[in-house]
């Protein structure tokens, strides 16, 4: 098991609070630009994220009460891990395909840090970030009746 680092919790930390700022840019990334577009989705798409959503849901209250152990973390994001080795990022738009493979990778990130940060605190921003790439997702791609997740 890989330490969890003070610059990983610092690149976690900035990561979650600079994500205002960066959409406060002028120059966005590319698949940012086409964001308010909202791009169409796929029903493989729809139903991976749907049952990641549900598992965040149904954990969220504990979640944000730092009712977890590290076991649990632990579960999250080995059922995450395993959720993403088939997640789609193929899509028709070049761009739509690079901002899946970005809440992909944020997702990936989320369960690493659940994994191997070495406090709960910690390991909540894992949680936190997941449920953000998620939540995008939900800004950036068309997917009747999402609901974003709490933070």
């Amino acid at each position: 098991m890989r330490p969890f680092t003070l610059a990983a919790a610092l690149a976690a930390t900035t990561c979650l609070l600079a994500a205002p700022l960066a959409q406060a840019d002028s120059t966005p990334h590319p698949a940012a630009a086409q964001a308010t577009a909202q791009w169409p989705s796929d029903a493989p798409l729809r139903t991976a994220i749907d049952e990641l959503a549900q598992m965040l849901r149904a954990v969220g209250h504990d979640l944000r009460q730092n009712q977890r152990t590290e076991a649990q973390y632990d579960a999250l994001a080995d059922w995450i891990v395993k959720r993403l080795a088939s997640f789609p990022t193929a899509h028709a738009d070049k761009n739509a395909a690079i901002a899946l493979s970005d809440i992909k990778k944020e997702l990936a990130d989320g369960a690493d840090i659940m994994t191997h940060a070495t406090h709960l605190p910690a390991r909540r921003m894992g949680y936190l970030m997941a449920v953000q790439a998620l939540n995008r997702y939900g800004r950036t791609f068309a997917h009747p009746d999402w609901v974003p997740i709490p933070e």
